[in-house]
C-alpha cells in the first residue's frame, strides 16, 4: 500500500524563505488607469492597442503630467497591477511582464509572502519611494502576523523575525535605493537584488526626449511631447560623463537637456538625486547587469539633435579621460543591455553579476530568476551567472510585410547560435512563427545576420540562443 500523501500543503517548504518579498518594477512596468472612468491608460491586454495609439495624433496626452499633478495634486492616475502581457513604447524595445520571476518567486516562499509592488512610473522616483517605504512596513507588518510566518519563525534555526528582500528591475532599482535617503526605511531590509538599473542613468533617457526631433512620424512625436512632462524619464538621465564636446567629455547640465526638448527644472531635480543616490547603502546588495547588447552609451548634440554613440570611454585614476599619442580621445564599446550601458548599473562596491540579456527580458531571464531564488534561500548556486555571450539588434518597429534584418554578435560556432520569432501577444503559448536561418555575414567576424518578413500586425518576440538562456527582444508590426 503507498503511503498516503497529505493534501495540505506545508506552510514552508524545503529549501524555502520564511521573509516577505516585494517586486519592484521598471519604468512602464505597472498598469495605469484613469481614476474618473477607470480606463486603462498603460498596460493594455491587445498590443495592438500600443500601435494604434502611439499612430494617431496626441493619442498618448492621457498620461502626460498635467500642472496640477506637477504641483503635487495627484489622483488622476492610478497604478494597478505589474505589467501582464508585453508593453511597447517607440525606442525602447518593449516591455516584458514580470509574470515569470513572481510565479518563480513564490516557489520558494509562501505564496502570500510574496507581493508586487506597483507604482505611477511617470512620478519622481523620490515620491514613489516614499510610497514603497509604506508597502514595505504594510506588506512586512502583514506577513509576520500571518499563521505560517509564525511556524515557520518556530521552526527556523535562529528563529529570527521575518525580513524582507527587495527584488528590483530598471527603474525600480532607483526607487528602491531612494528608500536608503529615508530614515529607518531599510532597517528591516535583509536583501536587495537590482537588475538593469541606471543607477548613473542611461543615453536612452536623452533619445527619448529627443526622439520629436531626430526622428519621424507620429510615434515618435507623440513621444517626446509625453516624455517631456514626465519626471520619471528625466530622473533616468544620465549622470556620469557622457557629452562628447569633440576634444572632451563632460556630464549633461540642465541646460543641455533643455537644448534637446526636455524640461530644465526636472533635469535639475534628477541630477541632483543620483548624487544623492550615489551614497545610498542598501543592505545585502547584489547587482545583475545585462551585457553584449548594442548599448548607447554617449552622445553628442548638434543644433539640438541628439547623436547617441555606441562608445564611452575610460578614465585614469585621477580621472583624466584615456588619450591616444596625438591626445585623441580613446573609444571603447563596453556595451549593456541595449538599454543601460553596463558601468552605469555599478553602484559603490557592491558586487555584480552579468548576463549577456536584453534590457526587457533582463529580470524574466532563466539564470536571473534563479540568482533571485538564490538570494532568499541562501543557495549559492545562485551566484555564477552563465551566459551565452550572445548580442542581439534588429529595429524595435517595422511595417507589415517589410523584410527586416535580424544581427546576431557571438564568438560561438554558427552551428550552434538558433532563432525563433514568436508572437508576444498571443494569449495562449504557441509556436514559433518562424525560425529565420542565421548566416555568417562576409567580411564581419563573429556576426550572424537573417532576414525575416512578418506579414501580420502584433508585438513579435525574437529569440536567440546558444546553449543557455535565449537573449530575447520585442519588435512591433504595424
Amino acid at each position: 500500500m503507498f503511503p498516503t500523501i497529505p493534501r495540505d500543503r506545508p506552510p514552508v517548504r524545503p529549501a524555502a524563505t520564511h521573509d516577505a518579498v516585494l517586486v519592484v518594477p521598471g519604468i512602464m512596468g505597472t498598469e495605469l488607469y484613469e481614476a474618473a472612468t477607470g480606463r486603462m491608460l498603460w498596460g493594455m491586454p491587445k498590443v495592438a492597442e500600443y500601435a494604434a495609439r502611439w499612430d494617431l495624433d496626441k493619442g498618448m496626452d492621457a498620461l502626460a503630467l498635467t500642472e496640477d499633478e506637477r504641483a503635487g495634486r495627484l489622483g488622476r492616475v492610478v497604478p494597478g497591477r505589474l505589467l501582464r502581457t508585453p508593453a511597447w513604447m517607440p525606442l525602447t524595445d518593449g516591455f516584458e511582464p514580470y509574470t515569470p520571476l513572481v510565479k518563480s518567486l513564490r516557489k520558494v516562499a509562501h505564496p502570500d509572502a510574496v507581493a508586487e509592488f506597483g507604482y505611477d512610473w511617470r512620478l519622481p522616483v523620490e515620491h514613489n519611494a516614499r510610497l514603497l517605504a509604506d508597502a514595505v512596513d504594510r506588506h512586512l507588518t502583514a506577513w509576520r502576523a500571518h499563521p505560517d510566518c509564525v511556524a515557520a519563525r518556530d521552526r527556523a534555526p535562529d528563529q529570527r523575525p521575518a525580513r524582507i528582500v527587495l527584488v528590483a528591475h530598471s527603474m525600480g532599482g532607483l526607487v528602491t535605493a531612494a528608500l536608503a535617503l529615508i530614515p529607518g526605511a531599510v532597517d528591516e531590509v535583509r536583501a536587495v537584488l537590482t537588475v538593469g538599473t541606471p543607477f548613473h542613468g542611461a543615453v536612452k533617457a536623452t533619445e527619448i526626449l529627443n526622439s520629436g526631433r531626430g526622428m519621424l512620424g507620429l510615434p515618435a512625436k507623440n513621444l517626446s511631447r509625453l516624455a517631456r512632462t514626465l519626471p520619471g524619464v528625466h530622473d533616468l538621465l544620465p549622470s556620469y560623463r557622457c557629452l562628447d564636446t569633440g576634444d572632451d567629455v563632460v556630464a549633461l547640465t540642465p541646460s543641455d537637456v533643455e537644448s534637446i526638448g526636455g524640461d530644465r527644472e526636472l533635469a535639475r531635480d534628477a541630477f541632483e538625486l543620483h548624487a544623492r543616490l550615489d551614497k545610498a547603502v542598501l543592505p545585502g546588495h547584489r547587482i545583475v547587469e545585462g551585457t553584449a547588447q548594442p548599448t548607447t552609451q554617449s552622445l553628442r548634440i548638434r543644433a539640438g539633435v541628439v547623436e547617441a554613440r555606441h562608445v564611452g570611454y575610460d578614465r585614469h585614476d585621477d580621472g583624466e579621460l584615456l588619450r591616444d599619442e596625438i591626445g585623441r580621445l580613446v573609444e571603447y564599446d563596453h556595451g549593456g543591455d541595449g538599454t543601460v550601458y553596463r558601468y552605469s548599473t555599478t553602484h559603490g562596491d557592491v558586487d555584480t553579476y552579468a548576463v549577456a540579456q536584453q534590457h526587457a527580458a533582463l529580470a524574466v531571464t532563466g539564470s536571473v530568476v534563479d540568482f533571485a531564488r538564490g538570494l532568499l534561500t541562501g543557495d549559492r548556486r545562485g551566484a555564477r551567472l552563465g551566459g551565452t555571450d550572445v548580442g542581439l539588434d534588429l529595429p524595435d518597429r517595422v511595417a507589415v510585410g517589410t523584410e527586416f534584418e535580424v544581427v546576431v554578435r557571438t564568438g560561438q560556432d554558427p552551428a550552434r547560435v538558433s532563432c525563433l520569432v514568436e508572437d508576444a501577444g498571443a494569449e495562449t503559448l504557441q509556436g514559433p512563427v518562424r525560425r529565420p536561418m542565421l548566416m555568417p555575414v562576409p567580411g564581419a567576424d563573429g556576426v550572424l545576420g537573417a532576414r525575416v518578413l512578418l506579414d501580420r500586425p502584433g508585438l513579435y518576440r525574437v529569440k536567440v540562443g546558444g546553449g543557455n538562456d535565449p537573449v530575447t527582444r520585442l519588435v512591433m508590426v504595424a
